[in-house]
């Protein structure tokens, strides 16, 4: 966010899920039984100047993933995201030529049958070898993911 202030968060993302996220990263790092980096800015191996955050990443154990904390189905703006995400655990892939675990991890069942269902979006999951998991979370939190989702479609409307 270029010079923005606290107002400007990304329209695509808000606090509620971010803090989501953050509870979601927990379980994930309890899923996979050893410690893995949030956020990390991964520096391209051949241009210092480029570099890619996953969401959860880890060098030693040799995985990478991203957080997708929304519930129901997607909009194109959201399969554009995930479709992202899969490009940067890619290019991470290749640039350190060498094979990661890279993992999706969603919070809603609809999510979860939309990206391994008959899509290209699923095909690519699929054909790249990325694991699709999905945890459990609180109805709290769900209630909070979609009370933020709401208030997005109004501000971006």
């Amino acid at each position: 966010m270029n010079g923005g202030n606290m107002a400007d968060t990304k329209k695509s993302s808000s606090l509620e899920q971010q803090m989501a996220e953050d509870e979601i990263f927990c379980m994930v790092e309890d899923w996979l039984g050893c410690k893995v980096s949030r956020n990390p800015k991964v520096k391209m191996s051949n241009n210092d100047s480029v570099h890619i955050e996953p969401d959860f990443y880890s060098e030693e154990y040799s995985i990478i993933g991203e957080i997708f904390a929304h519930i129901g189905g997607n909009k194109r703006g959201q399969n554009t995201k995930i479709a992202n995400d899969i490009l940067k655990m890619l290019l991470i892939e290749k640039d350190r030529c060498k094979s990661y675990r890279k993992i999706i991890v969603v919070c809603d069942e609809q999510e979860e049958r939309t990206l391994s269902g008959k899509s290209a979006l699923a095909e690519s999951i699929r054909q790249f070898g990325i694991e699709l998991k999905r945890v459990e979370i609180s109805n709290e939190l769900r209630e909070t993911i979609i009370s933020a989702q709401n208030r997005q479609v109004m501000i971006n409307g």
